[in-house]
């Protein structure tokens, strides 16, 4: 079925698909009991993070509900979790379109959306919406960004800002540092920005948890894949200092050797491309695991396709697996391919 309605789909603008497919997923709830019956592979491989219980290790990863409005669907379709956003404190439009690329030939995607989005409050009565309807084992995350317009030396402000309207709909957070549409942002990998930023972030969440005498939220750091061991390094152990919860690797990459597209054209690299890299960096942090006492929750993103991909992720040291990319290529079947 997916099969003819991709090459349908891939006819059209990129991006006028994917807001088609979302306000289709959002509004059509008539579908869902017929999603449920052929998607939905309802089996238990739980995973446990801390307080979390996920219901299986397969979840979809930021960038494709940016506003929570689909959330539901999300969760009829099998995964154990979805990372909404990005989202930042105000709204905003994002870079200039076209922004959003088919690579066919690499099953890849170009992306420079520049984290669109309707904001905090906007997600937050979105969430509010629907939680209550949703599965007791489905775990949702929210992605949190800055603002375009909020200087790189003001950043920090954004996120907890982020955290504090989010608190409450949150399972957990990701604190997105890595994207490469918002200009400088990766800069707040650096070591001149990351230390006061993952303690601001860490004593944010101390301090709402007190408000609501409840335990913290876990709180993931999502890195670049084009980063060196130095630097993977210095992030690690900031994390780790931190109390942060874990490690997303990896982010799309910059590096546009081999795909079929100019050198120069600005934007991130996901899906097939990506898989490489983001499998090096995941492995390196997993090496980083093993020779320290303490140790940080690793979640895998970037280039899973198939269950072989899955599996190389989990054997890397990943306790949770996010998929973007190979979602829309393979369609919501990937969900019942990987985990059966």
């Amino acid at each position: 079925m997916y099969k003819i309605a991709r090459k349908i789909f891939f006819l059209f603008n990129p991006e006028k698909v994917h807001d088609f497919v979302i306000y289709s997923t959002a509004k059509l709830k008539f579908i869902y009991p017929l999603a449920k019956l052929i998607y939905n592979p309802k089996i238990k491989k739980e995973v446990k993070i801390n307080n979390l219980n996920f219901r299986n290790p397969l979840g979809l990863a930021a960038g494709l509900d940016k506003d929570a409005e689909a959330i539901r669907f999300w969760d009829i379709l099998g995964f154990s979790h979805i990372e909404v956003g990005t989202v930042t404190p105000l709204p905003q439009p994002g870079n200039e379109k076209p922004r959003l690329f088919r690579l066919v030939k690499n099953k890849a995607l170009l992306n420079r959306m520049g984290f669109n989005n309707n904001g905090a409050l906007e997600m937050k009565k979105n969430i509010s919406k629907v939680k209550k309807s949703l599965s007791g084992d489905f775990v949702l995350g929210i992605n949190i960004g800055k603002n375009k317009i909020t200087p790189l030396e003001n950043a920090k402000d954004d996120y907890l800002k982020c955290i504090e309207i989010l608190y409450d709909e949150a399972d957990y957070f990701t604190v997105n540092i890595s994207s490469p549409n918002t200009e400088g942002l990766r800069e707040l990998q650096t070591e001149q920005y990351l230390e006061e930023l993952l303690s601001s972030i860490s004593g944010k969440n101390l301090s709402e948890s007190l408000k609501r005498n409840q335990p913290q939220k876990n709180i993931f750091l999502k890195i670049a894949p084009d980063l060196s061991e130095k630097e993977i390094e210095l992030i690690y152990f900031a994390a780790l200092k931190n109390n942060f919860t874990g490690i997303i690797a990896t982010n799309t990459t910059i590096d546009k050797s081999g795909v079929d597209c100019d050198k120069n054209e600005k934007g991130g690299i996901s899906g097939l491309p990506l898989k490489k890299r983001s499998d090096y960096v995941l492995g390196f942090l997993n090496k980083l695991n093993k020779d320290n006492d303490n140790k940080l929750f690793l979640i895998a993103s970037g280039g899973v396709f198939n269950k072989t991909d899955y599996n190389e992720k989990l054997n890397l040291g990943a306790s949770l697996v996010q998929v973007y990319t190979g979602f829309i290529y393979e369609g919501p079947g990937i969900v019942k391919s990987i985990l059966k």
